[in-house]
This record gives structure tokens, sequence and C-alpha cells, in this order.
């Protein structure tokens, strides 16, 4: 893996010069952490934040009666935990590898002394935060405006390949995990996939999704 190149490409570090990131990568150490592993937990002092390299991490919260809500799922490419570093101070929610994961770790520490000696880094993290936040204003609108039916659709059609000529959609993550990413509840989610198979826009095989007409799927979507 090109390291540098792997900074490069993610959001908050877009405008960053060849030479800042050279520096950017005196605060970084790659970790290698196993299926069920916890990264973090809520609460406990923010000393980095991480990029995924490759595999899924989910962030989540225990309720009081020790219920358990998932809030993000996070895969390559995805920053994790670097709001806390500027603001909070601890992890607001716990961290967990859903899969065998390779992280970049990055100091907060070294990574707020950066900034401190290049304040113009801050001005450029700005940029790729306001990026970011229109893909959010996006999100909220897809969730607001759309129904799950529609949701799960667009999700299953994003997340699809051809092989052997056909449509399909492997499913890595639970239903549990995949109704908290679309914005729902497992028995919601559940019904909606019922709905599809009926309508005959999908036909689901274990964690195998198989779509005979992409393009009917996606104007269903949208």
């Amino acid at each position: 893996m090109e390291i540098r190149k792997f900074l490069s490409s993610a959001f908050l570090f877009t405008s960053f010069t060849e030479k800042e990131i050279d520096l950017l990568l005196a605060s970084t150490s790659l970790k290698k952490v196993g299926r069920g592993e916890q990264i973090f937990s809520e609460g406990i002092d923010a000393t980095a934040f991480f990029i995924v390299v490759s595999g899924k991490v989910k962030i989540y919260k225990l309720s009081p009666d020790g219920k358990e809500y998932t809030l993000h799922i996070h895969g390559p490419g995805d920053l994790v935990a670097e709001a806390a570093i500027f603001d909070l101070m601890v992890y607001p929610a716990s961290c967990l590898a859903l899969e065998d994961t390779t992280l970049m770790r990055v100091s907060r520490e070294g990574f707020l002394s950066l900034i401190r000696a290049h304040p113009e880094l801050a001005l450029k993290m700005m940029s790729g935060y306001s990026k970011r936040l229109r893909q959010f204003v996006a999100k909220i609108e897809e969730l607001s405006l759309k129904d799950i039916k529609s949701r799960l659709a667009g999700y299953l059609i994003k997340n699809s390949s051809i092989e052997n000529g056909v449509a399909v959609c492997h499913l890595s993550y639970s239903k549990k995990e995949l109704s908290s990413l679309l914005g729902t509840i497992p028995e919601t989610l559940s019904r909606a996939l019922a709905f599809l198979k009926q309508k005959k826009l999908i036909i689901e095989k274990g964690n195998t999704i198989i779509l005979p007409d992409p393009e009917k799927l996606r104007a269903f979507s949208e």
C-alpha cells in the first residue's frame, strides 16, 4: 500500500500537498485488529483518530439497560473519531471491528502539534469538511424524502456488481446493522425486503441479493 497516496485520498487531507502529507506521516502508524476486537470504548481519552485502510468497523453506543445501538458503519477510506480530537477529548461512542481490519492511527498529540505549527492546514481541512457536509445534507434529504423500500433499492443498486452476467449485491452486514445504516429497524427492513421480493425486483439467497432487472430496481428507487 502506498501510504502517502492513501492519506491524500482521505477527505480531510485531499487539499494537502505532498510535503504536507509527509509532515502528517510522522504522526501515523498502522494498526491491525481482528474481527470482534474493540478499538476504543466510549468515555476513554481520545488519544488518536483512525482511517480505515481495509475491513469494516462499527460505531455504537450502549443504553443504560445495555441495549446496543449502531450509529455508523465505516469501510475503507472512512475517518473514525476525528471529531473527538478537536472537541470532546474523549470518545463519545465505542468502536468494534466487524471483520479483520487494518487502520491507520493518527496520534492526537502529533496531529495537533502539526496544526499549531502549520495553521494554514486547518483551512485546507475545512474545505474537506464542507464537501463532507454537503454529502450529509444529501443523505438527510434521502432519509426524509424516500421511504425504506426506495432507500433499500438504492443501496442494493449502489453496492451491486456484475458476476457471470448477473447483477448481485453481497450483504456484508447483519440485518440489524444494515437497518441502522438505512435509518430504520430490522422488522421494517425485513418487510421492505419481502416487498421487493414480492414485486420480483430482487431474489434473496442467504446474504446474496440477485437483481434480475437492475434498471427496473433503479427506477423504483428513484
